[in-house]
């Protein structure tokens, strides 16, 4: 969300306490809810990734976790991101080519290769991280410091949870995927009997 327009604050105080135990509409949805903190959080700092330092909030994610973590595999980092490796693997080629993220492979099995962060890479870092640090601090002060600890341990609870949820529905759509599955047509070829 690049632009907030000029409503928003209409629609953020319009929708009141979501009924997250009991939702009548997609507004009760956390997911929703969750949606809706981040597009209109991220946006200033999506802003300066783009404008002033030409990277986009997911390259942003990425140079973060290195900064965080360290040198990892690239399947290491979709899963730390919560991306497909797919999409991880792409979102890397610019940082790799603008000298943020280096990439090495392991001597005789180049299969295997870690990314990490350059020096440009962690002065970029060091750069943007205070703007995400002050929405951050700006967005909890709406809440009292137990408020804050109450949500970082929900926050603790709901992360394993999602983790789970999304193993069971992927494990539920292999089983659809294999009952689609097309099934030979006709009777089954009849063995000769022996004679």
């Amino acid at each position: 969300m690049a632009d907030i327009p000029a409503h928003a604050r209409w629609v953020a105080e319009s929708m009141g306490e979501p009924a997250l135990a009991s939702p009548q509409s997609i507004l009760d949805l956390l997911n929703y809810q969750l949606h809706m903190l981040l597009s209109f959080s991220t946006a200033g700092v999506t802003r300066i990734c783009e404008q002033e330092f030409g990277i986009t909030r997911h390259e942003w994610g990425y140079i973060g976790l290195l900064a965080a973590f360290g040198a990892m595999a690239p399947s290491q980092l979709a899963l730390r991101s919560g991306m497909d490796r797919s999409r991880t693997s792409k979102a890397l080629m610019p940082l790799l080519a603008k000298g943020l993220v280096s990439r090495s492979s392991r001597v005789g099995d180049r299969r295997y290769a870690t990314v990490a962060l350059t020096p440009a890479g962690r002065r970029l870092f060091d750069r943007i991280f205070p703007y995400a640090l002050a929405v951050h601090q700006n967005l909890l002060q709406a809440l009292t410091v137990n408020e804050a600890k109450v949500l970082a341990r929900a926050l603790g609870k709901l992360r394993p949870r999602a983790v789970a949820l999304a193993e069971s529905q992927a494990r539920q759509a292999a089983a659809r995927s294999t009952d689609k599955a097309p099934q030979p047509k006709g009777p089954s070829p009849r063995r000769p009997q022996p004679t």
